[in-house]
């Protein structure tokens, strides 16, 4: 490897190493740029993960979470019952996604941003990936940037990482071909982070494909840190399945992940071990593979569970 950052042939010639002792090689690499960065420091954060409806007009094929219209299984929150889940949590982040759905699109959950923010003023606001900025955008009749500016504006403080899956178009058009693609997922984290939103940027891997889709995937998102500096962390995604596929990505491929995630971005200060997917032993182990943020408490976490992860759904922050 090179002594200056680490480029796509030499990332691809360590993710290729089946050996266990070569990923364990790869996993103490990682080590020492995780420690040479944040020491032996390990953050987490009392966060509520609110899901106002799981409606969506999408219909992806990874994914456990979202009902179409009219499907049994849908629900849609209301303001006050989110307010009170606050109140009753008391956390220092609120986390919130949803489905598209017409029944919450811009200006409801836009007011939605402003009652959270007077009512709890120090809460931290990371909310709506990129797929719900872009709906809410064709839903208003709006750009990206009045989106984003009307909600900062409102009390927003920084976007999820969600939606962006894996950037391969072969892999997008084959499972999710109705939504956002690639450039349009980084076109809208780069217009945040011309407003000074940071955000946080994701993979979701184990979709069948390859290494070098993987790769295309971090170096896409590297050279986008490179020209705005808004990512905050990035956060590896397994794939979630149930039955007889369930444990088809290993806990050692996890870490490898993770740690070769860490040596790629080398300009994207966190990279979270998110342990409702990865499971607890597995991102206790990934704080010292690269990984140097559990992410946090949860609560109220049902995307990774309903499609199949059985992880607990919250953690004690004490």
């Amino acid at each position: 490897m090179s002594p200056e950052r680490i480029n796509r042939d030499e990332a691809l010639s360590l993710f290729k190493s089946k050996a266990t002792e070569d990923q364990m090689h790869v996993g103490k690499l990682a080590d020492q740029v995780r420690e040479a960065r944040h020491g032996r420091r390990t953050t987490f954060v009392h966060n509520l993960q609110l899901n106002p409806s799981n409606v969506c007009v999408r219909d992806c094929d990874f994914c456990g979470f979202a009902v179409l219209p009219g499907q049994s299984g849908g629900y849609s929150l209301d303001e006050e019952s989110i307010l009170q889940t606050i109140s009753a949590s008391e956390p220092s982040e609120v986390h919130i996604v949803g489905g598209l759905n017409q029944e919450w699109g811009f200006n409801r959950s836009l007011q939605l941003i402003a009652r959270i923010r007077t009512a709890f003023p120090a809460l931290y606001i990371k909310a709506f990936t990129a797929v719900e900025i872009d709906w809410f955008a064709h839903q208003s009749d709006s750009t990206i940037t009045e989106v984003l500016g009307r909600l900062k504006a409102a009390g927003l403080d920084c976007l999820p990482g969600g939606g962006a899956e894996i950037f391969s178009e072969r892999i997008r058009n084959r499972l999710f071909p109705r939504k956002i693609n690639a450039n349009r997922w980084l076109e809208i984290h780069a217009a945040a982070h011309a407003l000074n939103i940071p955000s946080n940027a994701t993979l979701l891997y184990g979709l069948d494909e390859t290494l070098e889709e993987r790769l295309d995937h971090l170096f896409r998102l590297r050279e986008l840190q490179d020209q705005t500096g808004g990512f905050v962390s990035f956060i590896p995604l397994p794939l979630q399945t149930e039955g007889e596929s369930k444990n088809r990505i290993t806990p050692l491929d996890n870490l490898t992940v993770i740690a070769i995630s860490r040596l790629v971005l080398d300009n994207i200060p966190h990279i979270k071990a998110y342990w409702p997917m990865l499971g607890l032993s597995t991102a206790a182990v990934a704080l010292s593979w690269g990984a140097d943020d559990l992410d946090g408490t949860l609560g109220l976490e049902k995307v990774a569970h309903a499609s199949g992860a059985d992880t607990p759904r919250a953690m004690a922050s004490n």
